[in-house]
Order: structure tokens, then C-alpha cells, then sequence
């Protein structure tokens, strides 16, 4: 399918292995996870397993796991995530003429090596610590996501404003008319409004395609708009202010 890449994560449990990350619960359910569309989100609370997954197609897409293209071969620990070895991709017949793994959590790293190689300066004309994390990240995007491509991305919104997830979500729709899919994991309620994306919700019970209303990230910050004296009232009922 055009503009596709990956179609489907299958997932072989080991014969016996308690150890992380084959604790997660969400893999107890587990076979396959296919992608049907180009945007992809998958949420859900903390400690689920959702930065597992990405990092885990990320690797066997074989980009750096800190972040970065395959070019990028740099590593501050050493990582290497086991549920690789017991996953594997299904393609489309298309393959990307680019490839680029986002991670929040490791972004300062991937930007300290993209200056340290003269890279920055390239692409966005100064070094990128002299940008803020979110003007960075906008710039990373607009300047080196090259479109026919493949786009994993674990909480881009970090470090964003909401106008600015926003225009993440304006330039994420500019890529996928250039032929990009992306996969996201995230707990941003902007950058699920993209039309037509297909959201995974990641539980103790399992992964399930879910609507943008049914999602717990949307339910709750309905509540909180909705009820929000009530709410925080409720919150803070114990703490003497």
C-alpha cells in the first residue's frame, strides 16, 4: 500500500521467561498489532508497556535506540530490548527512503550527537543546544524528516506547547501526503485528533483499537474541564492549604 511500510508486529512468547519485559501483562494478550493506516497512536498509562513496543519496532527496524536514523550509532548505556528477539515486522511492499526514531527520554543524547558530528549546524543552521527542546524538536522535523518515510516517535509532544502539538500535527499531515506513516506512542490529546489515525489503547488487559472518545486520556480530561473546581477539590481533600 502506498505510503505504508510496516503492516503488522507479530509477537511469539518465549517458553518461559519472567523477567522484564515479558512481565508486561499487555503481552500475556499479545499475537499481532497491525497497521492499517498511516498515522498509528498508541496510549496508555504509565509502566503499560508503550515505550517497550516503539522502542521494540524502532530496533527491529534497525535504528538507533536512543534515537536518530540508522546513521546515528551512538549509545550511552547499551541497551538492548529482549522482545525484539521474540518479534518480528511484516512489510508492505513499499520500502521507506527514510527512517527516524524519536525518544523523549534519550532526545538531549541524540541532540548532543547530531552537534558534536556538525550535523546541526546543517540542517538547522545553529547548534541545536541553542534552541529550546521544543524548538529543536519542531526543527528536527520540519528540517530532516524527508517524507517517503517511516516515523516512530515515543511522547514528541515533550516539551511542547499545545499550539505547538498542534502544528506537530500540521507538519505529521504534510508528511503523510509525501507518502510517511507514523507510528506514535503518546498521552497528548492534540496529536490524537489526526483524522483518520487509528489509536491502540495499552492496558493490564491487553492492546485494543479504540475510538478517540473511548480512550481513558480523553475521558479524563473531559472530567477535568467539565468538573474542575469539583475535581481538584476532590484531589487535594487531604492536603491543608
Amino acid at each position: 500500500m502506498k505510503g505504508l511500510y510496516v503492516k503488522q508486529l507479530r509477537y511469539q512468547a518465549p517458553d518461559q521467561s519472567a523477567r522484564h519485559p515479558f512481565d508486561l501483562a499487555f503481552l500475556d494478550q499479545l499475537n499481532e498489532v497491525t497497521f492499517a493506516e498511516a498515522v498509528t497512536f498508541i496510549v496508555g498509562e504509565n509502566g503499560v508497556g508503550k515505550s517497550t513496543l516503539i522502542e521494540t519496532i524502532a530496533q527491529l527496524m534497525d535504528l538507533n535506540l536512543e534515537g536518530g536514523s540508522r546513521n546515528n550509532q551512538f549509545s550511552s548505556y547499551g541497551e538492548n530490548h529482549l522482545l525484539a528477539d521474540s518479534c518480528r515486522l511484516i512489510r508492505y511492499p513499499n520500502y521507506p527512503k527514510d527512517a527516524y526514531f524519536y525518544r523523549a527520554e534519550t532526545y538531549y543524547n541524540l541532540m548532543t550527537n547530531l552537534d558534536d558530528l556538525g550535523i546541526s549546524e546543517e540542517l538547522f543552521a545553529k547548534n541545536s543546544h541553542h534552541y529550546s527542546r521544543g524548538q529543536s524538536f519542531k526543527e528536527l522535523v520540519s528540517q530532516r524528516f524527508f517524507g517517503k518515510g517511516l516515523y516512530i516517535m515515543d511522547e514528541p509532544e515533550t516539551g511542547l506547547s499545545i499550539s505547538s502539538q498542534f502544528e506537530l500535527l500540521v507538519m505529521m499531515a504534510d508528511l503523510v501526503k509525501r507518502e510517511s506513516q507514523f507510528i506514535v506512542a503518546t498521552h497528548s490529546p492534540a496529536l490524537l485528533m489526526f483524522p483518520g489515525a487509528t489509536i491502540f489503547e495499552l492496558s493490564t488487559e491487553g492492546l485494543k483499537e479504540v475510538a478517540y472518545q473511548d480512550t481513558q486520556l480523553f475521558k479524563e480530561w473531559q472530567m477535568l474541564f467539565e468538573r474542575q473546581s469539583v475535581f481538584v477539590k476532590d484531589l487535594l481533600r487531604d492536603i491543608e492549604l
